[in-house]
């Protein structure tokens, strides 16, 4: 020993590794910061890693879309519009929020492509049905399409979505019409439009008319599901309502010969 003194009792036996006791406080230190402070919460806002590509190559524009679009219904349907934020979108779609947002611009347009998704075979083509020399066969068959695309658990949990929270994000009744009713006239509006104009048909407005036999088709039906007061309908009770609906609408419009 140097000098007759002892050593110190802080210093590390020779050969012993030296403490841990400043990296210990600095990982508790970590631990104790705020979101977003610590390296935990940094990771999570990296979010997953992208999706892989198939085939190997890189995933098209259209497949982006598609993809982004399916995360966003379930994060919506999950969550409710207000609740979800598009970092969640990015994360359940295995992509980075800088390709959603140069996809969808905002948590709004992203809704709309949700929507229009969603309501897009609603726009059956009639062309075929026009020509169709039996006006109920032709009011069923456009009548019973829509009814079974509109009745489908999928359909009715966006318009659920819609009318829950519309009073908080008004921006939510904007993008339903603009994907749905403001895209026109629909299939079965113009079905009537086409017959009236042919004169098989007296109805002064082709529009009120297809609402009219839309609401006694499926209305009440529809409300009951958008309330969860009972399961979808099956092929043959949607068949017999629609069916029914169209002999009563007929009965009163249909021209009868002088």
């Amino acid at each position: 020993m140097d000098g007759g003194r002892l050593p110190s009792a802080s210093a590390p036996p020779a050969g012993a590794a030296p403490p841990q006791t400043g990296r210990r406080k600095a990982v508790r230190g970590h631990a104790r910061r705020g979101p977003g402070q610590g390296p935990q919460a940094v990771h999570q806002h990296r979010g997953p890693a992208a999706a892989p590509p198939r085939g190997g190559g890189r995933l098209s524009e259209a497949e982006r879309h598609r993809a982004l679009r399916e995360a966003a219904e379930t994060v919506f349907l999950n969550k409710g519009y207000a609740a979800a934020h598009m970092d969640d979108v990015a994360q359940a779609a295995g992509m980075s929020k800088r390709t959603l947002y140069q996809i969808f611009p905002s948590k709004a347009a992203l809704f709309e492509a949700v929507v229009e998704s969603c309501l897009a075979p609603l726009r059956i083509d009639t062309a075929a049905l026009e020509d169709e020399p039996d006006i109920a066969k032709a009011l069923t068959a456009t009548l019973e399409a829509a009814a079974r695309h509109l009745l489908a658990p999928r359909q009715s949990g966006i318009l659920r979505l819609v009318i829950a929270e519309v009073n908080r994000s008004p921006e939510l009744a904007d993008a339903f019409h603009r994907a749905g009713p403001g895209c026109g006239a629909s299939s079965l509006e113009r079905l009537i439009a086409a017959e009236a104009a042919k004169g098989r048909l007296r109805v002064s407005d082709p529009q009120c008319a297809a609402s009219m036999l839309y609401a006694m088709a499926i209305g009440a039906t529809h409300i009951k599901m958008l309330l969860g007061l009972r399961d979808p309908p099956d092929e043959a009770e949607i068949s017999r309502q629609v069916r029914e609906a169209v002999a009563v609408f007929l009965d009163g419009a249909r021209v009868r010969p002088a």
